[in-house]
């Protein structure tokens, strides 16, 4: 790589720019580059080896034309971070910002620099602008990705005013530090220290006038500029005029003494020097009686550049003048030069309001004289500028004699002199090494400094290693240029903002004329060597192989020509390896392309000779040797694919065969893989689109799955070590390169044998190829019976390849080989392919152990074979055995899977061996009982093929009217009760029916509106026989899912005194308005069920669970959990219960002006929400009368409104046919549930009875009423009460029904009674009409309930006789 000058920023119409600052060029054509660019490099690489060559040739002619000078005599800052341009000159000023460029795709540039704002900025009479200075600001909000918050616009004047602005233009500040013209701004950024022992490089800014220096600090001055900014836009939002005044600067202002006149100058921070040259500087100034202090003292250090003499150096020792704070107070309202502000019509101003015209000036403090300690004296030499290098080692000047000066600051000599650039303009470059290997530690990295010269007058653009370096880099260049070279940073950085955020964009920058601004790019080896350095060379070839692989597209004779004669041409080993290492990496190069640069690239390092060898040359020989040994087996496995082998298809015989067992045992194999093939042919997912593997797995592909450890050990244990698998390539590369190998395992007409000679004369290590091989095996689920002969011969070959001790363990113990492969197993979700790499590892570890302990190595001693025959003599070794459970548990996890793909649910987890063992004992009920449960199936589905042993059986769900369904659960009943033979302790009916109540109830609480979930907890937690299992599953449920949302629930019902609309009761209590009666009345039956199982008396249950699951760990399952649980308080359970009556009374009939906690007294009120096993004071039925009405009278509603739902139930037969049950059931369970809370209240049940038999007369539903009056106890109140709805019933019958019968009836009866019945109101019925024979049949039951000679009973005598008369 080669220095370079990069195109990385451009002006969008440099023109307009040109002719705002300078209107006399208006009619002049824009500028255009006057020299082609050039890289700077000579493609002619003959040359070498020769002495370096002269200059470009550039014309020293006449000097050019003033038009084309006007970037010359413009003020020029370009922001550090690219995304400001300031151009100034005389009072006007142009400022430019990065903006998108519509175009950018065609011209390359994304951004443009576009004007954002232009115009004057004159505020004092003849002040012209003399410099100016884009600085960044820091952003102190995390997520601004590193780049600055705003950049401040810094302006210095001929009137001495130093001015801040915005990037729009708008003024922040004002300021006189110093009666004379600005000549320079200069800054100084944090910069984090390179070592440990450095100081840290503080901020400031620099304002030099021609003879005081201010220098203001950096955190003063961000703090201010944030303030001021934040009180314009402040202003420009509210329109109106502010007078806050900002923080005060601080400032420290020096008088420069001693030197004639100063140009420039640069700031090197504060240093401590050493003793030495603190006790040489107080001799030098103060003789042999100066006072030496014992602690140096800490100075800060300019360097000046100017006349008399020619460079100065100034020490200002800490603490020898104290900051000055300035009088903002004069900073006095200027006018805001932004749009806002004009559009607002405000003046800014900080702390005055006089006007312009009549304001003061300011007061000029003081300046602390600092004397110069020594300099160069050159009395002709006029200096012109001043650069300090970014490690604060060098500065380099200029001057009128056309000569760049480098000065060392630490020794204050000059040590280097360039001739013959008049104009020069400078700028320096700071390049760090590129280390190769991560992990060193960054303050060893090498700094390279390269100072950058700008010949206007000849066209030329250099680049120079500083201090003794030679020239590096020359571009021809327009001239008319302008060099920038900022030298700070953004500001408001520290040692911890710093970090993550780039300060710098470029260091060095050339603006054109025509508006391109370039940066100078340069390698850090360019500092290691002059010219004929070997790696600059190297690199160079390097850069050039690159490029030819990269504009080439498919492999020739030519470019493989080329590529060998570039590698044999480098001379560095480790950059020829890079270039083999690209070559490699190329994706249409093919595998003998690859061999062939390999073999010449070895054959060319070993013809030099052993003595000529360095060890990197060795390890490029063992590379290629490594890589040309993969690409040969690349190449073998690709033509492998293409065979094929003639073997038996009867899979009974392969599985004898193959894997040495019995036709019963091969018989059992088959039938537990027939349930599951019938489900993977049946999944439409389970089918994909496959692609040959030689298409998409190129040698490129091949070999980057690989990684390359080199060792030059002549005595190497073992020649696999040398070749891993890399780190870096993802788990899908992995499969990938798993099945390239070893895709003829998976092929049942494809042969094994020439991929096992391929494994046996690889040089990859039998453990990788190992791993490779279970993980390509294990990652799909169509691995079948027909594989295992394939399988077998490539595992016996590795079992033959590796160490025997890997396989054969000791006695009592067990081999690594098999026990990675059984946690391998145990750890897949793709159950089959497990099992049947189980079966084949099985056998092979069988055949191991039987193969050595028949002791055919004759050589072995007798000490090993007595080993292994007591092993044999004491049962099978333990490898064998745990293959054994592991097959044995694969088979029951198969079982298991069979049963979770009927639902096909997505959600469901993935089964594994090793998640059952450590997910507790539940872990299989548990995921049995998540897939009935999303299923959303009910009781009746499963009730009594799975849950009772009865030989009768319902029909499958009365709800599954579609074949689809129907025939879904049709096999989940099969499935589940295979599985139950499998696994009759984990899939207890008991077991089995607490954990589908537990899933439910967890699907109910994931989604609180899916409230049917809750209510199928509860039915199936209704079918557990054993009343301590029940019980504590109940208050399980209770705890964890109901209790919380319940108490809720009750308390905004208390509050809002009825039903509470969605939104509100969505953010009380989670659950919309919809579902909340069916969650008070599943709330009311989970209680139910703890009363009566609080009641029962059962004996404590025994959960066993089966022999091949004993090393099962993990949390304790649900019925263990459940059986722990305490006796809950039933006195306690009773009172949850009425409220949750009354809750759900509310709710279900939509009751108004009903606070459901008013119901009870105090005590009552401070029982509830307790912990059911506590024994809190509970209410007795002795309550006040006021507090009984009022629980009467809400019971009474209630009643009233159970029976009127059975009003809408009499309409057409369809809809009662449909609506009727569940409405007699309501009308039929409330009633009851009323009863019961009137009796725990201490009420008078015989009151409800009475007039549950009134409003079912009014509604019309006699054969009902008539039921429930059996049950009534006080006979003549009842018959009073019924007296008058028969009595309502005949008036409406005589009055409105049948007026002309009526009148005539009427007459004949006596006036007792036709009053009577006059007086009556038939509408306070619900229903008032009836046939005659209901009012005969409840008229006759009113006479037999009547005491005879009671005035009511003489009434119920003549309704009889008119009743009679009427039909």
């Amino acid at each position: 790589m080669s220095c370079q000058l990069n195109v990385f920023a451009d002006f969008h119409n440099i023109t307009s720019v040109r002719n705002f600052l300078f209107p006399e060029l208006r009619s002049e054509p824009p500028v255009s580059n006057e020299v082609s660019e050039n890289d700077g490099w000579d493609e002619d690489w003959g040359s070498w080896g020769e002495e370096g060559g002269e200059d470009p040739d550039i014309p020293d002619g006449r000097e050019p034309d003033d038009k084309h000078q006007w970037l010359q005599e413009c003020v020029i800052s370009l922001s550090p971070t690219n995304d400001i341009v300031a151009v100034a000159h005389s009072d006007r000023c142009v400022l430019l910002s990065q903006k998108f460029n519509s175009g950018g795709v065609s011209s390359g540039m994304d951004t443009k620099y576009k004007i954002v704002w232009e115009g004057s900025l004159q505020q004092e009479e003849g002040e012209q602008i003399t410099a100016i200075m884009c600085l960044p600001l820091a952003s102190q909000k995390r997520s601004m990705q590193g780049g600055p918050d705003w950049t401040c616009v810094i302006v210095g004047f001929s009137s001495g005013y130093i001015r801040f602005y915005t990037e729009t233009g708008t003024l922040l500040l004002s300021q006189l530090l110093h009666s004379e013209p600005v000549q320079r701004l200069k800054c100084r950024t944090y910069e984090p220290p390179r070592f440990l022992g450095d100081n840290e490089q503080h901020e400031e800014l620099l304002i030099l006038f021609k003879r005081a220096l201010v220098t203001i600090d950096g955190f003063s001055l961000f703090q201010s500029l944030r303030a001021c900014r934040n009180q314009v836009a402040r202003a420009a939002a509210s329109g109106s005029e502010s007078t806050l005044q900002p923080p005060p600067l601080a400032y420290k202002k020096w008088a420069i003494q001693e030197q004639e006149k100063v140009l420039d100058l640069c700031s090197c921070g504060v240093n401590t020097p050493n003793p030495f040259d603190h006790m040489r500087t107080a001799a030098m100034l103060g003789g042999p009686s100066a006072n030496i202090r014992p602690t140096p003292p800490a100075a800060g250090l300019f360097i000046t550049s100017g006349v008399g003499p020619y460079v100065g150096f100034f020490y200002a020792v800490e603490g020898s003048s104290q900051p000055i704070l300035s009088d903002v107070a004069y900073a006095v309202a200027h006018k805001l030069k932004s749009a806002i502000m004009s559009a607002a019509s405000g003046w800014l101003g900080f702390g005055s309001k006089h006007k312009e015209e009549e304001k003061q000036r300011p007061k000029i403090e003081p300046a602390t004289p600092i004397p110069m300690r020594f300099g160069l004296p050159d009395k002709r030499r006029l200096g012109d500028s001043i650069y300090l290098s970014p490690n604060n080692s060098y500065v380099a000047t200029t001057d009128s004699f056309g000569r760049v000066i480098l000065v060392d600051v630490e020794r204050g000599t000059a040590v280097r002199m360039w001739k013959g650039y008049r104009d020069a303009q400078l700028g320096w470059v700071q390049v760090k090494e590129y280390v190769h290997h991560g992990g060193e530690d960054g303050s060893k990295e090498r700094i390279a400094q390269f100072l950058i010269i700008y010949a206007p007058r000849r066209g030329i653009l250099e680049a120079w290693t500083a201090a003794s370096g030679p020239r590096v880099a020359a571009f021809n260049v327009p001239k008319h240029c302008r060099l920038i070279s900022p030298g700070y940073g953004m500001m408001g950085l520290n040692n911890v903002t710093c970090k993550g955020v780039k300060g710098k964009v470029f260091q060095c920058a050339l603006i054109e004329p025509s508006g391109v601004v370039k940066s100078v790019d340069i390698p850090f080896h360019l500092a290691l060597s002059d010219k004929n350095s070997k790696r600059a060379r190297d690199l160079h070839l390097l850069k050039k192989l690159k490029q030819l692989l990269k504009d080439s597209k498919e492999e020739t004779a030519e470019l493989q020509s080329s590529v060998i004669q570039l590698l044999q041409d480098t001379r560095i080993s480790h950059v020829t390896q890079q270039g083999v290492e690209r070559v490699l990496a190329t994706k249409y190069v093919s595998s003998q392309f690859m061999q062939e640069v390999l073999r010449s690239c070895s054959s060319h390092i070993t013809n030099r000779g052993q003595d000529s060898q360095d060890i990197n040359s060795k390890l490029l020989v063992r590379f290629c040797q490594t890589h040309s040994d993969l690409l040969q087996m690349y190449d073998k496995i690709t033509q492998n694919g293409k065979q094929a082998s003639e073997q038996s298809t009867n899979i009974a015989e392969i599985l004898v065969e193959s894997l040495h067992i019995s036709n019963p045992e091969s018989t059992h194999i088959m039938n537990q893989l027939s349930s599951d093939k019938l489900q993977t042919d049946s999944d439409p997912v389970a089918k994909k689109v496959r692609f040959d593997i030689t298409e998409i797995f190129h040698p490129s592909d091949f070999l980057s799955c690989f990684q390359f450890q080199p060792n030059l050990s002549e005595n190497e244990p073992s020649k696999h070590r040398s070749i891993n698998v890399s780190d870096s390539i993802t788990q899908e590369k992995r499969v990938g390169l798993g099945r390239f190998i070893f895709s003829q395992c998976t092929n049942p007409d494809g042969s094994s044998d020439s991929l096992s000679t391929v494994i046996q004369s690889c040089n990859i290590s039998p453990n990788l190829l190992l791993d490779l091989l279970v993980l390509y095996w294990l990652s799909e689920e169509d691995r079948t019976l027909e594989m295992i002969p394939n399988l077998h011969r490539v595992l016996k070959v590795l079992v033959s390849l590796t160490d025997q001790s890997n396989v054969l363990a000791k006695p009592g113990g067990t081999a690594m080989w098999w026990k990675k492969m059984r946690y391998s197993c145990s750890h897949s979700p793709r159950i089959q392919p497990a099992y049947i790499l189980a079966l084949v590892c099985r056998s092979l570890c069988g055949e191991v152990v039987q193969n050595q302990s028949k002791g055919k190595d004759p050589d072995a001693d007798t000490e090993t074979r007595g080993e292994m025959s007591s092993q044999g003599g004491d049962g099978p070794p333990q490898d064998l055995e745990d293959w054994s459970l592991l097959v044995k548990q694969l088979e029951d996890v198969l079982a298991l899977k069979n049963l979770l793909r009927v639902g096909k649910t997505n959600n469901i987890a993935e089964v594994t061996v090793s998640k059952i063992l450590e997910g507790g004992r539940g872990s299989i009920s548990e995921a049995v009982a998540y897939m009935i449960a999303s299923l959303e199936l009910h009781t009746g589905d499963l009730y009594d093929t799975s849950m009772t042993h009865s030989t009768e059986k319902m029909e499958l769900g009365t709800e599954s009217a579609h074949s689809t369904q129907s025939t879904t659960i049709r096999n989940l009943q099969g499935y589940l009760i295979e599985l139950q033979k499998r696994l009759p302790h984990s899939l207890e009916n008991e077991v089995l029916l607490c954990n589908i109540c537990w899933e439910n109830a967890i699907i109910w609480f994931k989604d609180l509106d899916k409230v049917q979930h809750l209510g199928d907890a509860t039915e199936y937690l209704k079918l557990v026989t054993n009343a301590v299992l029940r019980h504590g599953v109940a208050s399980m449920l209770w705890h964890r899912f109901v209790k919380k949302k319940f108490q809720a629930l009750a308390q905004l019902m208390e509050k809002v005194g009825k039903v509470p609309k969605d939104r509100l009761s969505r953010k009380e209590v989670g659950i919309g308005e919809a579902y909340m009666p069916a969650f008070a009345g599943f709330t009311v039956d989970l209680i139910q069920i703890l009363r009566e199982a609080n009641c029962e008396v059962n004996e404590m249950p025994v959960f066993n669970i089966e022999p091949i699951w004993q090393t099962v760990r993990g949390p304790s399952s649900l019925v263990e959990q459940a059986i722990e649980q305490k006796i809950t308080n039933y006195g306690l359970l009773t009172h949850h219960y009425n409220l949750a009556v009354i809750m759900s009374a509310v709710l279900t009939f939509n009751m108004k002006s009903a606070k459901v906690m008013t119901l009870f007294d105090a005590k009552g009120k401070h029982a509830f929400f307790n912990d059911f096993t506590q024994h809190p004071l509970l209410p007795s039925q002795n309550v006040d009368s006021a507090l009984t009405s009022s629980r009467k009278e809400f019971l009474s509603r209630i009643v009233t409104c159970a029976v009127s739902t059975l009003d809408s139930s009499q309409g057409s037969p369809t809809h009662q046919a449909h609506q009727g049950p569940k409405k007699d059931a309501a009308a039929t369970k409330w009633p009851a549930l009323v009863l019961e809370l009137a009796k725990d209240f201490g009420l008078d049940l015989d009151f409800f009875k009475r007039q549950h038999v009134i409003e079912l007369y009014s509604g019309g539903h006699d054969k009902k009423a008539e039921e429930v009056l059996l049950t009534v106890n006080d006979r003549e109140f009842m018959g009073s009460q019924l007296l008058l709805v028969a009595g309502r019933r005949v008036a409406h019958y005589l009055l409105e029904s049948h007026k002309m019968d009526g009148v005539k009836l009427l007459t004949n009866v006596s006036p007792v009674l036709s009053k009577w019945l006059r007086s009556l109101e038939p509408g306070q019925l619900r229903r008032p009409e009836a046939d005659v024979q209901s009012i005969a049949m409840l008229i006759h039951h009113v006479a037999n309930y009547l005491p005879e000679g009671t005035p009511e009973y003489e009434l119920a005598i003549s309704l009889v006789d008119l009743v009679q008369s009427m039909s």
